[in-house]
């Protein structure tokens, strides 16, 4: 079965070929888990969004159209689950906007499933390593906020946060580049979009 591709499995899929759905779930179920719980931070709901994703593709398998690659398709369920999630928990739209734009200009700056994950993970790390203001200040901006609006939540001077900002794009852009150093260039751009839109 392992040397079948998408493609043949998933028209065995629409015949009712149960090998060929197990061996699909086995493919493709890991990258799933891990693109959904790169967003959430939460093992449990990641892998009920991931099984109802999964479930849903057996319940529909006689009408299955799908256009684009597998794993492109399966990305985007995954991207609707994650905004499902952010909608039951009322989180506001600015949050949840911010949040989807950015899992979809990491998405599409990478290559694979598995270099998005990749990416997020290091720009997490990365955050998650710094003093307390630089993350703060990483965190407003990634919401949107401007200059002004930080420098006031935080209670601190405009030029401050312009330099805590300075201060945060350059270890990122460290971090990137240790870790991508061919593709950092494209990366580099990614980040200035997600920094400064």
């Amino acid at each position: 079965m392992k040397t079948y591709s998408d493609i043949d499995l998933l028209e065995c899929i629409r015949d009712d070929d149960h090998a060929a759905f197990n061996e699909l779930f086995s493919r493709y179920w890991q990258k799933a888990y891990k693109s959904a719980l790169a967003r959430l931070d939460d093992e449990s709901v990641s892998q009920d969004i991931v099984q109802e994703i999964f479930i849903k593709i057996w319940q529909r398998r006689a009408s299955l159209d799908i256009h684009t690659s597998f794993e492109n398709y399966l990305y985007s369920a995954v991207r609707l689950g994650v905004i499902s999630h952010f909608r039951s928990k009322k989180v506001t739209d600015l949050q949840m906007q911010s949040a989807l734009e950015r899992m979809s200009l990491l998405h599409s700056a990478t290559d694979s499933l598995n270099d998005y994950i990749e990416l997020e993970q290091i720009l997490e790390a990365a955050v998650s390593c710094m003093p307390e203001m630089l993350k703060q200040v990483y965190l407003l901006k990634a919401e949107h906020h401007s200059v002004k609006e930080i420098a006031g939540k935080l209670g601190i001077a405009d030029q401050t946060v312009k330099n805590y900002m300075g201060e945060v794009s350059r270890r990122l852009r460290t971090a990137i580049k240790e870790k991508y150093p061919e593709k950092n260039l494209t990366y580099l751009a990614l980040l200035m979009a997600i920094l400064y839109k």
